[in-house]
């Protein structure tokens, strides 16, 4: 009996500085932020593609339309994006693409060249609609890529070069012949 009781009251002990002491590390932290929730991970910036954050990335693009297939390999973003056959448009399928050059020039540092195919979604077939290839050393992107969100590369000659917008006979049968104006031949006339 006399080493029960010695016993016991070290194990009491034990247990209650453990208790104690657990519960100390709560109280510090809810003292130190008001009681606030704080977050576990913090989102880093990704700077560089790689094919293990590619899908990452493609989500932090918030498009609109859906991804049919995605391709990362030496330097170069393969992207087709996947439209409806029957509803769309194109404005909001190039503001997709704008999307995707922001992301891939401004955010990340080893993109050197972005490739967008836009593919009707069909069940026997898939068609290709349009075809956009735009690469990092091409000189309006670092000064005017913010007017691409206003721009109309479906019409606008000097968008459609920018762009290297390739349309398909598909595209002209379902939206007609493209048309186009340009801006630059306007102001090349007036002087």
């Amino acid at each position: 009996m006399r080493i029960s009781k010695p016993l016991l009251t070290a194990c009491l002990a034990t247990i209650a500085l453990t208790l104690l002491f657990s519960a100390l590390p709560h109280q510090i932290w809810k003292s130190n932020n008001g009681g606030e929730e704080v977050a576990v991970f913090r989102p880093a910036p990704v700077v560089r593609l790689s094919n293990q954050n590619l899908v990452d990335v493609l989500i932090s693009a918030q498009l609109s339309e859906r991804i049919k297939k995605a391709d990362w390999h030496n330097a170069i973003l393969s992207i087709d994006l996947k439209v409806d056959t029957e509803e769309g448009r194109p404005t909001a399928w190039f503001a997709d693409v704008e999307r995707l050059l922001r992301v891939s020039f401004l955010q990340l540092e080893n993109v050197r060249r972005v490739l967008v195919r836009i593919v009707e979604d069909r069940e026997e077939q898939p068609r290709l609609l349009a075809a956009v290839d735009v690469r990092k050393t091409d000189d309006w992107l670092d000064a005017e890529l913010d007017l691409l969100r206003y721009a109309d590369p479906v019409h606008d000659e000097l968008w459609r070069n920018r762009l290297r917008v390739s349309f398909t006979a598909a595209w002209e049968e379902r939206f007609g012949r493209v048309s186009s104006y340009s801006a630059e031949r306007a102001k090349e006339a007036a002087n």
